[in-house]
């Protein structure tokens, strides 16, 4: 068994809660393995990720082991795989509507298939038990690691965002369990300073929130009294110190990367607002996927952004024929209609939710940086991040989490009231 520093994280309250560390176990190596290749490809019409591939063997293995099904009893997982399959739908109604091409739309179908895939196995794996989880990004973050180190991808800035960051700050997560609460809130800090200097805004705000939570629960490991003063002043001065410092060092690197911070914020917000307007064109069915039928607004984006783009010095400028929102819940809205938003919009309620729980009422342990990284990130990438690649694990992870943090909770309340029934009867 592998013992953990963090002494403070260990329940002391509530004795029906319980109480967990990270063994080495069969399951447990096979979700690191399986985590491992998570950067490796199969040209399938599109991109597989390796690990995709392997996550549904992994579920069947789990199911076959014996292990306790407590997730087939959640509403909220059959309400995310009926909200999965209307979004399908979605996709395909709006696809045959708009004559999307067969090359287009398979693609599309595959990749929502996929997306199912993953949602279904990832949650049955993590609420299971949520030290897979633990094991399995721990084999993402290792061997995307040695993945870019094999094929040559140098340490620059704009590798770090695309590839370095995410795990490398997983790693940060992992070697959390071994040593102190403190410790931990600084080295997850210190990695969101460095990736603003390696120009990575949203990665470096994310971190930040994300030591913000750890240092909000930091003595409470129960549950978190927001209506008492101390706690509501707690949280307060998270925020003002979160605030400052990212004003502070968005200052600092303002000079080396303020014209491309620049560009970036003009045609992310450029794109959005044309995305909404397209929305509005056609509320309930979509264009189709990947685009097709969008040159129109391609056009406006375009034409909005250009002169802009040229002050800032970007050069190379070109219209496109197609136009994606960088922005999951937008793109899926144009692509699939109302009917495959849906899934977005009801997900990223439900992140808010468990978000929620996490900083008031779920015991702190060696998982809530990684809850917390997942969900901020997911509930980002709703806005900003296209639904495509690798994203679906994205997406798959939060979807996970939130079941799990759900399983949790019925089986708290499960046992406490268990435990009032003995009171009563005695």
């Amino acid at each position: 068994m592998i013992v953990s520093s963090i002494k403070d994280r260990t329940p002391q309250i509530n004795k029906n809660v319980e109480t967990d560390k990270i063994n080495i176990s069969f399951l447990g190596l096979l979700s690191f393995l399986c985590g491992l290749p998570s950067f490796y490809t199969i040209n399938l019409m599109g991109e597989l990720y390796a690990t995709e591939a392997i996550l549904p063997v992994l579920t069947i293995i789990l199911l076959l082991s014996g292990k306790e099904k407590r997730i087939f009893k959640e509403k909220i997982f059959w309400a995310f795989v009926f909200s999965t399959v209307v979004m399908i739908i979605g996709y395909i109604i709006s696809d045959l509507i708009a004559g999307t091409s067969q090359f287009n739309y398979l693609r599309a179908w595959g990749r929502n298939a996929v997306l199912f895939s993953d949602i279904v196995s990832l949650s049955i794996l993590v609420s299971s038990d949520k030290r897979y989880l633990w094991w399995y990004v721990f084999g993402l973050a290792l061997g995307s690691l040695v993945y870019l180190h094999l094929t040559g991808v140098s340490f620059t800035g704009p590798n770090w965002k695309l590839a370095y960051s995410q795990p490398i700050f997983i790693l940060g997560l992992i070697s959390t369990y071994f040593i102190p609460n403190k410790l931990s809130i600084i080295l997850i800090i210190v990695i969101g300073v460095f990736s603003f200097y390696m120009d990575s805004r949203s990665f470096s705000i994310i971190c930040i929130l994300v030591g913000g939570v750890l240092w909000v629960r930091q003595g409470n490991t129960e549950t978190y009294q927001i209506a008492k003063a101390k706690g509501l002043a707690k949280i307060i001065l998270a925020g003002c110190i979160g605030i400052y410092l990212v004003i502070s060092i968005m200052a600092l690197t303002q000079e080396d990367f303020g014209a491309r911070r620049d560009m970036s914020s003009i045609g992310r917000a450029a794109a959005l607002r044309i995305g909404l307007i397209a929305i509005m064109d056609s509320p309930i069915i979509g264009y189709g996927s990947w685009g097709e039928g969008t040159k129109k607004y391609a056009t406006m984006l375009f034409k909005e952004t250009e002169s802009d783009m040229r002050e800032l010095g970007a050069s190379n400028l070109h219209q496109g024929k197609t136009f994606l929102a960088h922005s999951q819940v937008v793109q899926s809205w144009m692509e699939g209609g109302i009917l495959a938003a849906q899934l977005f919009i009801y997900y990223g309620y439900k992140i808010l939710a468990a978000l929620k729980i996490i900083l008031l009422k779920r015991r702190l342990d060696y998982m809530t940086g990684f809850y917390s990284y997942f969900l901020i990130s997911a509930f980002w990438g709703l806005f900003m991040n296209p639904y495509a690649g690798i994203h679906r694990l994205g997406i798959a992870f939060s979807i996970a989490i939130i079941c799990t943090i759900n399983v949790e909770l019925t089986k708290k309340i499960n046992s406490l009231s268990a435990k009032n029934n003995v009171r009563l009867t005695s």
